[in-house]
């Protein structure tokens, strides 16, 4: 039987490495398909959830330095925070950072366009 989505990312959304004590391993690279991303994203906006996917670059040349996806949900963005990330967005329009914003009962399926 196939695992909850959400079930399989838990274990890496709870690990941080500044609060892990000794040396840090490399775990063993889990490839991800994109729908599942968006399974995701779904769940997080039917059950009025946030959903934050962020790309941490991570610049070197040993082993486990390349760039990391990270994917949160739940209530995590407060309205203060909200409006920092907006204004540091929006900071970085010239830069390409885009701002896309619509009501929630805007969303709609590809059926219903």
């Amino acid at each position: 039987m196939r695992e909850p989505i959400l079930q399989q990312f838990l274990p890496a959304l709870h690990e941080c490495p500044f609060m892990a004590a000794g040396r840090r391993t490399q775990k063993p690279s889990k490839k991800v398909p994109f729908e599942e991303i968006s399974e995701l994203l779904f769940s997080a906006i039917k059950n009025g959830d946030d959903f934050v996917l962020t790309r941490e670059p991570r610049p070197g040349e040993e082993p486990g330095t390349e760039p990391v996806i990270h994917i949160l949900t739940g209530n995590l963005i407060t309205p203060c925070r909200l409006n920092g990330l907006l204004g540091r967005a929006a900071l970085y329009e010239d830069e390409g950072a885009r701002i896309v914003t619509f009501r929630e009962k805007d969303l709609v399926s590809g059926q219903e366009k």
